[in-house]
């Protein structure tokens, strides 16, 4: 009777272990945005080690958009789209595998949801030092901001096997302007800081304006399209509508806001 008793003592610890799983699995499955890290330092010298890689964390995951799919299947959708898996295990940890820079190895301890934001706890080894970082997502269910998530609105990304006309080049510029014009307003909603290594245009961001990086055939710009020569003359197309444009939205909140209302109006008249 005592090990019958134990035996259906484990099998309902069992049941509940897994329950709890599934509990878990479905708060996190879903579409989010990595808006910043809150680190938890103890000591000064914790304070160094964090600051000699908080660039890089930063880079890794900052302002990043991830989908968590009911399928076990991870997409940071970045550049061109990065999968990997990711699952629950001891009730409480949410791990990433092999998903691209930032998630070829992530492990976090889910803290709970609200609202607005879920905290994934992970603890970094640094120079023997363990660092604990608190990543606060942002769930995206709606709005605009559910486009970003779209695999239709990220068509763009795929890499054309042929070459593009003039017009097929431009169509699809405008999708990549109208993309980030969203981003941007995420941005300027969630975040007090941006990073320009997230978009996959060769632009660059200053006060009040947009303007054009130097062509680079190793920008990951140039990976979208067909031949270096067919990204060329997609960028030259680019540069004479961003070298062309009067907009100013100087009034804006912020930079942010600015940005993206620029490159909706681009993304207009670019095929116009």
């Amino acid at each position: 009777m005592r090990y019958l008793l134990i035996l259906v003592f484990l099998s309902q610890l069992g049941c509940k272990s897994s329950s709890d799983k599934n509990a878990l699995r479905n708060k996190v499955t879903g579409n989010w945005f990595f808006v910043y890290p809150d680190e938890i330092l103890s000591t000064k010298r914790q304070e160094k080690v964090y600051a000699a890689i908080q660039d890089s964390l930063v880079t890794g995951k900052g302002v990043k958009l991830v989908s968590f799919l009911e399928n076990g299947t991870f997409i940071q959708w970045d550049s061109t789209i990065l999968k990997g898996k990711w699952g629950i295990l001891d009730d409480k940890q949410v791990v990433v595998n092999g998903a691209g820079k930032g998630f070829e190895n992530f492990k976090a301890v889910y803290q709970g949801t609200t609202d607005k934001e879920m905290i994934l706890t992970e603890v970094l080894n640094a120079d023997g030092e363990k660092i604990k970082i608190n990543w606060h997502l942002k769930k995206i269910t709606s709005g605009k901001a559910a486009q970003l998530f779209d695999p239709e609105n990220n068509k763009w990304r795929n890499t054309y096997t042929a070459n593009e006309s003039d017009e097929e080049i431009k169509k699809r510029l405008s999708k990549m302007l109208a993309y980030y014009s969203i981003y941007f307003k995420l941005v300027s909603e969630e975040s007090s800081y941006f990073m320009p290594v997230r978009i996959l245009l060769p632009l660059r961001f200053y006060q009040h304006a947009i303007g054009m990086n130097e062509f680079d055939e190793k920008h990951r710009f140039v990976s979208l399209f067909q031949s270096s020569v067919q990204a060329k003359k997609a960028y030259d197309i680019l540069k004479v509508l961003v070298n062309n444009s009067t907009y100013n939205y100087s009034k804006m909140d912020s930079y942010s806001l600015e940005y993206s209302y620029m490159l909706e109006k681009l993304s207009e008249d670019i095929v116009k």
